[in-house]
């Protein structure tokens, strides 16, 4: 079986909205739980991590680096990862998340640069901030 994850990608973005957003991110534990228990999805969590930061930094005002097409490419792909209804239902055995893999893989393959620019940004914030407790 062949998994278009651009297509379904492309179908599931243009349906993202703010209130989306603002519910993935309460998902995170969600997520994590569920890469625990698949081993396979284990080498995507660093991007998994870096995506719930990135957005939730974006929705904040904090980082606005990033157009708003790859928040919702990243957002679209969290929340095809964590809802159990999706291509093949996550509740069919290893086919179930596969489905999830291929959408991962595409997603972070397409963001890699903005996910670097913003995992570089990261740094620099958390570098100021002990800069700055230094001084105190």
């Amino acid at each position: 079986m062949k998994i278009d994850a651009e297509s379904e990608l492309g179908k599931r973005a243009k349906k993202v909205t703010r209130d989306d957003i603002a519910d993935v991110l309460g998902k995170e534990c969600k997520a994590k739980t569920l890469v625990e228990k698949t081993g396979f999805l284990s080498q995507y969590w660093e991007d998994i991590k870096t995506s719930f930061a990135l957005i939730r930094d974006w929705f904040n005002g904090a980082y606005d680096k990033v157009p708003a097409r790859m928040i919702v490419s990243l957002a679209g792909a969290l929340i095809y990862l964590v809802s159990p209804f999706d291509l093949i239902p996550d509740w069919v055995p290893m086919a179930g998340l596969v489905d999830d893999a291929a959408m991962l893989a595409f997603v972070f393959q397409l963001s890699k640069v903005d996910l670097s620019a913003y995992r570089r940004w990261k740094m620099a914030q958390q570098e100021d901030e002990g800069d700055m407790q230094d001084d105190a």
